[in-house]
């Protein structure tokens, strides 16, 4: 695989000199077009967001294919997914996930006894965590 700049192909840029918007879907005359031909310029651009969905190998394109956008764009939502997989994995394990569900009803208990505890002397407590996430609600 050859290191190159990802503009760098006389192909890739438009006639006016500009670069061309990758979202776009629209053709020269405005028409929109159904397929997602060109969205990626090289084979090794497509190869490099097909391994970040593959897990462990996520990481190759993120940290070899700086200059490569779309590559970058698959490979951060790669390591996400990847991250999310090992959080699952750890719940397979049966004492790592009992101690978690244990941690949180602990800490939910808690948080309700503080809350019956403020509500009892009539002041507006906002709780850690779950008061943002309340605020943010459209309850």
């Amino acid at each position: 695989m050859a290191d190159s700049s990802f503009f760098d192909n006389e192909q890739d840029q438009h006639p006016s000199g500009e670069i061309p918007n990758l979202g776009d879907k629209s053709g020269a005359d405005g028409s929109q077009s159904g397929s997602q031909e060109g969205a990626f310029r090289t084979d090794e651009g497509r190869l490099a967001a097909v391994m970040s969905y593959i897990p462990f190998l996520c990481f190759i394109p993120l940290l070899n294919m700086k200059h490569n956008q779309e590559a970058r764009f698959h490979a951060r939502q790669g390591v996400v997914l990847f991250l999310v997989e090992l959080v699952a994995a750890l719940f397979l394990i049966d004492r790592i996930a009992n101690f978690v569900f244990t941690a949180v009803l602990i800490v939910a208990v808690a948080f309700s006894i503080a809350g019956i505890y403020f509500a009892l002397q009539g002041k507006n407590y906002k709780l850690p965590i779950i008061g943002d996430l309340a605020d943010k609600s459209k309850l």
